[in-house]
């Protein structure tokens, strides 16, 4: 049986789909790089579900948001047109597959709340699930059939995980305290490039100043005079402290604290009183439960807009993500920004295959124009005011000589605060902190972007299928600002690899940043445009060495204007 979904590959896709077959059959671990555009999804997908198929080891589908479960479900649903017959599930959070609009508008412990109730007093019209045979042809209509048949799809998804051929989730379903039983499974990773920021956000916790108080008057309120006393002394304590704090201290403050009476004794009130039965008590429980875990944390308290935040990340990202997939049959990372060997060496990878497919492969030659702006640099030591303005002044520069759309990305809000008051800008424009871009954007305009944020991943700028960019100018280099918390990682990871633990955590973070801004600009082989590094760095060899696919056969300038007879030349060009 012919599984590719599609009548022929595309350049590279039959290596991809071989490199994964082969790796599968092997049993070791596959990175994947391959740039946008490119079809993945169906390659990997396609040879997965042919080793499934000849082996009957399962499939789990991992992706990082819910709108990314769209890709992987299309190529499934062309695939069983094509006669594959295979058991699959779709699930993503229970709010998000709720059959209840009005209960998707919720906070997520509210809904939470909310949703038990329904359950336990058998007022939910979808629960328990009903057997029905699902069809699959996107994500939404996966959900809204089964709400239709009366059946509660994440209710009906959760029967199915165990026995699914093929399982397609989010994250949360491999990573999580609660996640899927992975053992004896090929697992898919898709967008692993950011498996390690995925993972700082499913173990961190946050809990603010005013949510503690907020639990505290809730404790008093029902009587709970001994438990709200508990939370004063924690609320106390996070009002007094800024920066690091060590988690025996706060064990130590909360380790008494049982609030499982108070919550069920609450709950049970609010409902005979037809109130919401949330309580803000369950986020002091969540607080308790995640100190518990046996990951490593760092937590500290930090102070934004003059209000103090309790908060908690995983110290080791990669131990995380390696403790998830132990016991896999064999795991494939996939992505079209993954730095392979930061990547690899980070997870401490010593045995594995790789296609990485390099940018200046995929994109001809001749349809980008690589500039290094060796004049400026955002290194901390040598911001200021002058700087910005030099910035301004190249982004001007640029911006009067793009034809169409030009996204700028910044390392971070400082940065793009102290440039954005030296340039004025007479097309429509918009900047990530003020705003959202508009649905119809018009032939040229501006987009003020920070690294890694919503203007840079998972976006696109296009029109009727094509791309309104011309340019991508990354200001400076997107390294993570300096913290406690990232100095710490790079402490626990400095025994392992000594002089790279640095890259692990700092480089890593800037070269994907990069290759996800570039990735805006060329969402396939035939787009066309420039990328302007502004920066010295980009000229020395620690970034030259990962960017050697963007920067060979750059032109370096000591100011942008003296690259615009190229850059001219270049858009006139008539390929």
């Amino acid at each position: 049986m012919e599984i590719f979904p599609y009548p022929s590959f595309r350049p590279f896709q039959e290596d991809i789909y071989r490199k994964v077959y082969d790796s599968l059959r092997n049993g070791v671990p596959a990175l994947i790089n391959a740039p946008t555009g490119l079809g993945k999804t169906a390659a990997v997908l396609a040879a997965a579900v042919k080793f499934t198929l000849e082996t009957g080891i399962p499939i789990h589908y991992a992706v990082r948001t819910r709108a990314e479960l769209e890709p992987p479900v299309r190529e499934l649903s062309k695939m069983r047109k094509k006669g594959v017959e295979v058991d699959y599930v779709v699930i993503k959070s229970r709010q998000d597959m709720c059959c209840y609009p009005q209960l998707r508008k919720l906070s997520y412990l509210e809904f939470l709340a909310e949703c038990s109730y329904l359950r336990k007093t058998g007022k939910c019209a979808y629960y328990p699930p009903m057997e029905v045979d699902a069809p699959l042809r996107s994500v939404s209509a996966y959900v809204k059939f089964l709400c239709a048949a009366g059946s509660c799809p994440y209710e009906y998804a959760k029967k199915k995980l165990r026995d699914a051929k093929i399982l397609i989730s989010t994250y949360y379903y491999v990573f999580s305290k609660e996640g899927a039983d992975v053992r004896k499974r090929v697992v898919i990773i898709d967008e692993a490039h950011s498996v390690f920021d995925a993972v700082v956000q499913l173990h961190g916790f946050k809990l603010n100043e005013s949510e503690i108080r907020q639990a505290y008057r809730e404790a008093r309120k029902y009587g709970f005079l001994e438990e709200a006393a508990k939370i004063y002394r924690l609320y106390a304590f996070v009002r007094k402290t800024t920066g690091t704090v060590e988690i025996g201290d706060l064990l130590s403050l909360i380790a008494d604290l049982d609030l499982d009476e108070a919550i069920g004794k609450i709950t049970a009130l609010k409902i005979e009183r037809r109130s919401t039965p949330y309580t803000p008590l369950l986020l002091l429980k969540e607080l308790k439960e995640a100190l518990r875990t046996k990951t490593r944390l760092y937590a500290e308290v930090e102070e934004t807009e003059g209000s103090k935040v309790l908060a908690l990340y995983p110290l080791d990202p990669a131990t995380v993500v390696r403790e998830a997939l132990r016991g896999a049959y064999a795991v494939v990372y996939l992505s079209g920004t993954l730095p392979v060997e930061l990547f690899a060496q980070n997870l401490g990878l010593t045995k594995y295959e790789k296609l990485d497919v390099p940018f200046n492969a995929y994109v001809p030659r001749e349809n980008y124009l690589t500039i290094i702006d060796v004049g400026v640099t955002t290194r901390y030591a040598e911001r200021g005011e002058e700087m910005y303005f030099g910035l301004a002044k190249r982004l001007a520069t640029l911006i009067n000589l793009s034809p169409r759309g030009i996204l700028a990305v910044f390392p971070s809000y400082e940065v793009m605060k102290g440039v954005r008051k030296y340039l004025k800008i007479s097309i429509p424009h918009w900047y990530e902190d003020s705003g959202e871009v508009a649905e119809e954007l018009p032939d040229k305009f501006f987009i003020g972007a920070v690294a890694r944020g919503r203007y840079t991943e998972g976006v696109e700028y296009t029109r009727d299928g094509e791309n309104l960019l011309s340019t991508v100018a990354i200001v400076g280099v997107p390294f993570p600002e300096p913290s406690p918390y990232l100095e710490r990682r790079v402490e626990i990871l400095r025994p392992k690899l000594r002089e790279k633990a640095w890259e692990a955590v700092y480089l890593y973070e800037a070269v994907v940043g990069i290759r996800q801004a570039v990735g805006r600009l060329f969402r396939g082989p035939g787009d066309r445009g420039v990328i302007a590094l502004l920066d010295r760095r980009y000229a020395e060899p620690d970034l030259w060495g990962q960017l050697s696919d963007l920067t060979s056969g750059a032109t370096i300038v000591g100011g942008v204007e003296e690259a615009e007879e190229s850059i001219r030349e270049f858009f006139n060009a008539v390929l």
